[in-house]
């Protein structure tokens, strides 16, 4: 099979991007359609009390993602720093250190998670009549855990390497699985918050079979061979290096949205439903932010191993200006048709809840090329070894965070939490505009 990789060290970086990212952005809304045909089905054809059960599982969920993406990242940027060095050798190492990286991972996750779930939940105050229907919906994602992890650093791998395509054929294969399946679970079979959770645990199986398969047949270079498959004690620090600050900082903004939903969920079932669905269209708006993060990441991992500097600049430049274009392509389309798309996830007749949603979505969303600076300028730092400034700016993102939700709650309501994101975004950016500016860009000048 011939190799589809992008060589992010030759090339016109705007166009390269351009092209990276494309693919990025289809691959991560299909991956949000595993949580958002979940709460389609369940707000549908279930209950507004099993659409808030699932959505309150939220962050949660997002604290055990977080902690999936952070190794996976630090295991995707030194492959990409390995693949601009065209050390081959050294991502064989990398591929069989992931290995371990994913068992222990898993089996951690999973122990973990089923003992915290259950105090989790109600120092989250949940609502008691949807407290079981939640608890039950996360034990089964964490029993599964094994499946997402694997496919995140599969396909974080393949995109280290320049190809951001197979994730994305991967990510429509499961998800349409996840659609069929839902429906067949929710609708024929009554299974509820059971069936919708099952069936995204055998659509991400789907997705990370599909991923190994084709990197064992696209990439045999890459594949250890007999006596390589150990733990290389070097590999694995640089992998922590930089996957324990990403999985902190995630951590952060997950203990932090944990916080923000017990805010939320103190204000009843009406408010949370609203929240969900308009969270759900919010989380496919910030996957474009995301998408152009990862491009970066790969970008500027790439030229720093080729040692291309000058790259290094003109990416950053071409990276902000996507930035800006897709935000402000987002923020009409969300502000224009945000109740239609909230009506995807509930009936008319819930008016209350549809009003929440709508406007949260309308606050948030006009803020996103605030969200998009941010990622931008962390993943370049990441990219270049400032492994702990992320992290750093995570914390001011997370205090400022809590801080606002919790003041503008009290002042002005549940309407008031909606400004904790564009407010804790803009300090965040200015943070890390002006570390880049008096410590990254210098440094980086003196390498030309």
């Amino acid at each position: 099979m011939k190799n589809k990789t992008i060589d992010m060290t030759e090339g016109t970086p705007l166009k390269l991007l351009v092209v990276f990212t494309i693919p990025m952005i289809l691959g991560n809304v299909f991956q949000q359609l595993y949580t958002m045909v979940d709460t389609m089905v369940v707000g549908r054809f279930v209950s507004k009390d099993a659409l808030a059960a699932v959505g309150a599982t939220g962050a949660i969920m997002f604290l055990m993602i977080s902690v999936i993406i952070g190794f996976t990242v630090g295991t995707a940027i030194v492959t990409a720093q390995n693949a601009g060095a065209k050390n081959t050798k050294g991502i064989r190492s990398i591929v069989s250190t992931g290995f371990y990286i994913v068992v222990i991972e898993a089996i951690a996750l999973t122990v973990i998670g089923n003992i915290g779930i259950r105090p989790a939940l109600k120092l989250l105050n949940t609502p008691g009549e949807i407290l079981n229907q939640a608890d039950l919906y996360l034990r089964i994602n964490f029993c599964t855990c094994i499946a997402p992890i694997l496919y995140n650093i599969v396909s974080q791998f393949m995109r280290s390497l320049g190809d951001s395509k197979t994730p994305l054929y991967a990510l429509i294969i499961s998800s349409l699985t996840n659609i069929v399946l839902d429906l067949v679970f929710v609708i024929y079979f009554h299974m509820g918050v059971a069936g919708v959770a099952i069936a995204t645990a055998i659509a991400q199986a789907l997705s990370a079979i599909y991923c190994l398969v084709v990197t064992y047949t696209r990439f045999p270079e890459y594949i250890p061979q007999k006596g390589e498959w150990k733990v290389d004690s070097k590999i694995f620090k640089t992998i922590l290096k930089f996957g324990i600050p990403m999985s902190l900082q995630n951590m952060l903004v997950s203990f932090g949205m944990m916080f923000v939903q017990s805010t939320i969920n103190s204000f009843g079932t009406n408010i949370v439903a609203g929240y969900t669905a308009g969270n759900k269209v919010d989380q496919i708006g910030i996957q474009f932010m995301n998408s152009l993060g990862t491009a970066v990441s790969t970008y500027i991992g790439q030229n720093f191993g080729a040692k291309k500097i000058q790259r290094i600049f003109d990416g950053l430049k071409a990276s902000l200006l996507l930035n800006v274009l897709m935000a402000i392509f987002l923020a009409v389309v969300i502000v224009c048709f945000s109740k239609y798309f909230v009506l995807l996830f509930m009936e008319s007749k819930e008016v209350e809840a549809i009003s929440v949603a709508v406007r949260y979505l309308v606050i948030v969303s006009t803020f996103y090329v605030f969200c998009g600076i941010s990622q931008t300028f962390q993943n370049l730092l990441r990219g270049v070894n400032y492994v702990a400034v992320p992290t750093i700016s995570s914390i001011i993102e997370l205090v400022v965070k809590i801080g606002i939700s919790f003041l503008f709650a009290k002042q002005f309501g549940y309407n008031g939490i909606w400004w904790a994101w564009p407010i804790s975004w803009i300090v965040t950016d200015v943070f890390l505009f002006l570390y880049y500016r008096m410590k990254a860009y210098p440094a980086l000048r003196k390498e030309l």
